[in-house]
């Protein structure tokens, strides 16, 4: 009987000739680390609702969502009326137009926080800039931030982001990114007592990567006192979070007040966009007309070629009164709670240390953890050493598990979404197509 692997590799034979001419133009082959797969990615030519299409025609159930901004699935049909009726009249004016307003009120009406709002092409954008806010505001230059946490690619937030080092980034911006344990309050304390040149905090408010570290609204609320107590900005990235955990985020679902947010992903209806939002006086570093700012050199330069894009306005617009309601946030948990307990029934029959977890609309894998005689039931991630946690497990494992799935028509990755578009007949599929991979795996000698 063929393994895992080589059923992949025939199956998906078609995909495999494109990596090999992708290998030719790109490092590694790809466009985002994100799409590193071995031995090859698989190669999508269509999506529609909770399913995607490859190349070679087979469909599978989606639950990359987008790296989380599909909230509703691929292509609803709210969000393709809305881009075909823009793209007639536009794609890109250079100019300020009417969406741009009516997608803003949208998001100041949803975020608690945000009082004003600056639209940017990207969530790595938006941290960069609000960033340079804090350290402009406050008149301090370093930032907090806590490991596995992602903030994007660039120098300031990426030390840290995971285990391996980063090269590239010059000493000065290490020295001014102090890397905290996730949930240590008392190491954020002690870096606020004996450092005065801190400007903010930034932190995922679920956790890293969206919980695979979660946090609890404690910790948040602590943060809060701290930060205010001694001057600091604190900074919410709900990137994933904004419009999918509430409609007014993670920030609202928890009632703790962040000084700035960014948002990207949901918030452009599944098109490229960012934003910056929250208080007057802080976003107000960015205008022209604060002539005071200019004379102090308090003035924060924003540009962007595709900042409030028609396109990702007209989606972000149709998107956002959609999830307004608070039904698709709840709609997708609910999914998520189903899925999460049928793949952890199927790990207990086994009696594999693995163990599938999460909080709203997540699904997090740790595969081989090799706690023996530990139900899935039992598993609490806030005991768990973060460390532990960041690696997700054994490797060849993880590849071998997703290598079965796609072969039985499920796409799903260690940190997945559910989508509204997902049906109670995906969640019985990919529970079966788990259990099927489960056996391969055990027929390979694998587990």
């Amino acid at each position: 009987m063929p393994t895992i692997l080589e059923r992949y590799q025939q199956q998906f034979q078609n995909h495999r000739n494109l990596a090999q001419q992708a290998n030719q133009i790109f490092p590694d082959g790809i466009t985002s680390d994100g799409r590193y797969t071995e031995p090859f990615p698989i190669y999508i030519q269509q999506a529609q609702g909770s399913k995607k299409t490859g190349i070679c025609g087979k469909e599978l159930i989606d639950y990359w969502g987008g790296n989380g901004a599909l909230l509703l699935g691929h292509n609803p049909p709210e969000i393709v009326a809305a881009v075909t009726q823009q793209i007639q009249n536009g794609t890109h004016y250079s100019a300020c137009h009417s969406l741009e307003i009516e997608w803003a009120n949208l998001v100041m009406e949803l975020i608690p926080s945000a009082e004003r709002v600056r639209f940017t092409n990207s969530g790595t954008e938006a941290n960069l800039l609000a960033i340079r806010l804090a350290r402009t505001y406050t008149g301090k230059k370093k930032l907090i931030r806590f490991v596995g946490h992602y903030h994007g690619w660039h120098d300031s937030v990426i030390l840290g982001a995971n285990e391996t080092p980063e090269s590239g980034i010059s000493q000065s911006i290490s020295d001014m990114t102090i890397v905290c344990p996730p949930n240590d309050i008392h190491a954020v304390e002690k870096w606020l007592q004996t450092d005065p040149d801190i400007a903010g905090i930034i932190l995922e408010p679920t956790g890293a990567c969206s919980g695979v570290i979660p946090t609890t609204g404690k910790f948040l609320s602590q943060l809060r006192e701290l930060t205010q107590y001694y001057g600091v900005l604190l900074i919410f990235d709900e990137i994933i979070t904004g419009f999918r955990i509430a409609p007014g985020g993670a920030q609202a679902y928890y009632q703790v007040m962040p000084d700035l947010t960014t948002l990207a992903k949901v918030l452009a209806g599944g098109l490229p966009g960012g934003a910056v939002v929250g208080k007057t006086e802080i976003l107000n570093l960015i205008s022209k007309r604060e002539q005071a700012k200019l004379a102090q050199g308090k003035k924060v330069s924003h540009l962007g070629t595709f900042n409030a894009n028609p396109l990702s306005a007209a989606a972000g617009i149709a998107m956002l009164k959609i999830v307004k309601t608070g039904e698709p946030q709840a709609q997708v948990e609910q999914l998520a709670k189903t899925l999460r307990r049928g793949l952890n029934d199927i790990i207990d029959q086994h009696h594999l240390d693995w163990v599938v977890y999460g909080k709203f609309s997540c699904i997090k894998f740790l595969i081989g953890h090799q706690v023996h005689h530990l139900k899935t039931a039992d598993f609490d991630p806030y005991q768990w050493n973060f460390c532990q946690l960041m690696r997700r497990g054994n490797p060849e494992l993880r590849q071998r598990l997703r290598q079965g799935l796609l072969l039985s028509g499920v796409d799903i990755s260690l940190s997945s979404v559910t989508m509204t578009a997902h049906s109670a007949a995906d969640i019985e599929q990919t529970i079966a197509a788990f259990a099927q991979t489960i056996d391969w795996m055990k027929a390979d000698g694998l587990i």
